[in-house]
């Protein structure tokens, strides 16, 4: 194979539709045996997955067992060299980890290796969102700017703002929330139970009522039956 480029995004030759993904994403070079992906200064920037954790991605040579994240969208590079227009894999090579790749910012407990067979749409799970967030708390609590903060994750401040409000912006909160939820969860299970018992008793009284019909259907009505001083029948 010639050396050929790709662009990742929503109006790319790898096609994203995520609303987390830029138009133009990221650049995919095939280049024979060997791929370089290269972040095109997206808005919500692209990770590199290794080990379970979250690394910024800039540029580098990648292989086919590597997993990234463009924004909150996780593809397997095996998956995007699978959806080349030429419909062409090339075996590539083992890659190194970036030497400049920037500290570990977030572990993501829902990736493993059976990434590979991830659905057509997959993107970053609320875990993974709360786990940066945690990390963003830290570098604010430790004299960070905000600013700062986001740099180092690769998001803008736009999307860490969405996130606080989401989740919430510290522990406290995002703990609030949490419980919150729970109390939710165990209201509407009680409201699911109570529908559930008001349904059998319904079903329970539709029966017998079913059942009182045919038994009623099944004899005639007894009827007496008076002569009146008219010579007319009456019941």
């Amino acid at each position: 194979m010639s050396k050929k480029s790709y662009i990742i995004g929503r109006a790319g030759d790898i096609a994203l539709y995520d609303d987390t993904v830029s138009r133009r994403h990221a650049r995919l070079d095939v280049d024979g045996d060997e791929c370089f992906l290269t972040d095109l200064e997206s808005r919500n920037g692209t990770y590199l997955i290794v080990d379970k954790q979250l690394l910024p991605f800039t540029k580098g040579r990648v292989s086919g067992d590597q997993v990234f994240a463009f924004g909150e969208c996780v593809r397997t590079m095996t998956q995007l060299l699978d959806s080349l227009p030429e419909k062409q894999t090339p075996a590539v090579s083992a890659a190194e980890t970036p030497a400049a790749a920037a500290p570990v910012v977030a572990e993501v407990t829902s990736f493993d290796a059976t990434m590979a067979s991830l659905p057509a749409v997959q993107r970053l799970t609320a875990v993974d969102i709360i786990g940066l967030l945690e990390r963003a708390e830290d570098a604010l609590n430790g004299g960070r700017s905000q600013i700062e903060v986001c740099e180092t994750l690769g998001i803008s401040e736009q999307r860490y703002q969405r996130w606080c409000r989401e989740y919430g912006a510290t522990r406290i909160e995002r703990e609030g929330n949490t419980q919150a939820l729970r109390r939710e969860n165990e209201r509407l299970r009680k409201l699911v139970s109570d529908l559930s018992l008001e349904r059998d008793a319904l079903r329970e009284a539709l029966e017998m009522a079913r059942h009182r019909i045919r038994g009623e259907g099944s004899s005639p009505p007894s009827l007496s039956v008076v002569m009146g001083g008219d010579g007319k029948v009456k019941n």
